[in-house]
């Protein structure tokens, strides 16, 4: 993704702490960022209610101009890597 100047990050309702367990656990390629009031899920169309136990699977792709290019609303955590470097 450096190559294409593009970052990944991903975002859990998790703890900081839970996340760091499970991104060491399962080698992480990219941060994974703790959004515990469910905030940003709710903005980003993650979740419905605070009350949502955990994310959807949504990502976006934003634009260097902080406006958003494309939507997965389901995003393939397989695929996604590919999907996205065909988009840049």
């Amino acid at each position: 993704m450096q190559a294409k100047n593009a970052a990944i990050l991903g975002v859990s309702f998790d703890t900081v702490e839970e996340n760091r367990h499970f991104a060491e656990k399962f080698n992480f390629p990219y941060p994974l960022l703790s959004d515990t009031t469910k905030a940003m899920g709710l903005q980003y169309g993650a979740a419905d209610s605070t009350s949502a136990g955990n994310a959807k699977r949504v990502a976006y792709v934003i634009g260097p101009d902080g406006k958003v290019k494309n939507v997965f609303p389901k995003a393939n955590t397989g695929t996604f890597a590919a999907d996205v470097l065909a988009l840049l």
